[in-house]
């Protein structure tokens, strides 16, 4: 069975304006206290550490997949984490961009959903895995975790077109060229008939969600997948 997991600020150990539950090291948060936040959200999940494996996001669509020899050590540089072992959870960080875990009972991904990467088509990508590990999109159930909302993302004019023009579901209004980054997302899942269900947290406004746009130096909260053993 697959479980799934979307973390807070909450619960851990770092120091403003990290606090607590700072799940990223690029971010100049202590690597100490990142350390043991990982161990906390590995407890969480209720797996060992070196069977969390995150990644080094850099908004494009590179899907990685883990395998039981895969080192937890690296993270490799992708916006997506896929693997058909149960007992392996996998992580996308997050600070306003979108969240989103795709499962099934024989494999599981955690994406990293960003303007870029709606644009750059990552689910896309990460479907093709899935569909050459014999799993139809149809076959997968998705969850999206908290991000910033449309009436939060504003955005300059070339960046809302260019986003726009591929996905027209995030559109709001041009005058006040805001990004409906989950609504485009939701969007795709429709088109290729995924089951889904969203969460309605906008991080930008709320005060137990880091956020990026917010405060400029801030943490990373995640979302977490994993087939229990």
């Amino acid at each position: 069975m697959a479980r799934t997991l979307f973390t807070s600020r909450l619960g851990g150990t770092s120091s403003p304006p990290f606090d607590s539950l700072n799940l990223a090291l690029h971010v100049g948060d202590d690597s100490a206290a990142v350390a043991k936040n990982r161990e906390t959200l590995a407890s969480i999940v209720g797996l060992p550490r070196k069977q969390l494996f995150f990644m080094t996001q850099v908004h494009g669509h590179e899907v990685v997949v883990i395998n039981k020899d895969s080192d937890s050590n690296q993270a490799p540089e992708a916006d997506a984490l896929f693997t058909t072992v149960p007992g392996i959870a996998l992580v996308t960080l997050i600070a306003d961009c979108t969240p989103l875990l795709l499962k099934s009972n024989r494999a599981v991904a955690a994406v990293h959903v960003g303007r870029k990467g709606l644009v750059a088509e990552v689910l896309e990508e990460t479907l093709r895995v899935f569909k050459e590990h014999g799993i139809e999109p149809s076959d997968l159930d998705a969850e999206i975790g908290p991000s910033i909302c449309a009436d939060c993302y504003e955005v300059d004019l070339q960046t809302y077109r260019e986003v726009v023009e591929k996905n027209p579901a995030s559109a709001t209004d041009e005058t006040r060229r805001c990004l409906d980054v989950a609504g485009g997302l939701k969007s795709r899942l429709e088109r290729y008939r995924i089951n889904y269900k969203a969460s309605d947290v906008c991080v930008n406004h709320t005060p137990g969600y880091f956020s990026y746009r917010r405060d400029g130096v801030t943490g990373r909260q995640a979302g977490v997948v994993w087939i229990q053993e």
